[in-house]
């Protein structure tokens, strides 16, 4: 019999606004954190030991942030398998794909987010900046701060939905079967014909079994050339007459009925 494979069920993106976004956001973002900050730890001691206006400490640091940036580069397609493995059971491929597929999307998000929190901050700052020491300016500092808290969250929420958008191009896509030749792809079409042919017809009923006819009694009629009735019951001509019974059998002792 011949199987046909099942293709796996394709996987949704998730919402912006989800829980799961925020968690995938968060499974990148904190490990790709782990990794970078001892190298920009690395540039900042360099600026502490040579003084913020050294050349050196300048050069030093700005080498840090360089390899900082690379490894984040490398990292991201890494960490964004490593998490659809963990919940897919299946790694991505093309890791420049991954990391251009999550790049891009953070990017029009947060140029999206800019946009709109353009305002907000252009009051944050006048107000901070008009009125230092008052209610205010306190009032400005809280907004800027505000609006920090929130274009995080944008970043960590765009790139949790950005890798469930990679994930979902790659996972649960099945590969297509190569195309059956004409004599094979119609010896296929004929097995499932029949197939679906056997499965609708209806089994037949059971058939009772034929009753035996009953055997008939033979008429008392046949006479041998001796003088001598053929037994009815037992077919021999071994039978007598008695002047009161009349015609009986001496083999199975057959008696004539007399009406």
């Amino acid at each position: 019999m011949l199987g046909l494979m099942l293709a796996p069920a394709a996987v949704e993106p998730f919402g912006f606004f989800t829980w799961d976004s925020l968690r995938a956001g968060w499974y990148l973002t904190w490990r790709l954190l782990l990794r970078v900050s001892p190298v920009l730890v690395v540039g900042g001691v360099a600026v502490a030991v040579f003084g913020l206006n050294s050349p050196m400490a300048g050069f030093l640091f700005s080498l840090g942030v360089l390899a900082a940036t690379v490894w984040s580069l490398t990292l991201i397609p890494r960490l964004t398998s490593q998490w659809a493995q963990e919940r897919y059971g299946q790694a991505l491929e093309g890791a420049l794909a991954v990391w251009w597929g999550i790049t891009w999307r953070s990017m029009v998000v947060s140029l999206v987010a800019a946009a709109i929190m353009a305002v907000p901050s252009v009051v944050a700052v006048s107000l901070r900046t008009a009125y230092p020491s008052s209610a205010l300016g306190l009032l400005g500092s809280l907004l800027a701060w505000l609006l920090n808290l929130v274009n995080i969250a944008v970043t960590v929420l765009a790139t949790g939905w950005a890798m469930s958008r990679v994930a979902a191009s790659q996972v649960g896509v099945a590969p297509a079967a190569p195309p059956l030749p004409p004599p094979m792809a119609r010896a296929v079409d004929e097995a499932r014909a029949v197939e679906v042919a056997t499965a609708r017809e209806p089994s037949p009923a059971p058939q009772p079994a034929p009753r035996a006819a009953p055997a008939s009694v033979p008429a008392a009629t046949a006479v041998s050339a001796g003088g001598k009735m053929q037994c009815p019951k037992c077919g021999l001509y071994e039978t007598e007459r008695g002047s009161v019974i009349g015609w009986y059998c001496k083999v199975c002792g057959w008696r004539e009925s007399r009406r």
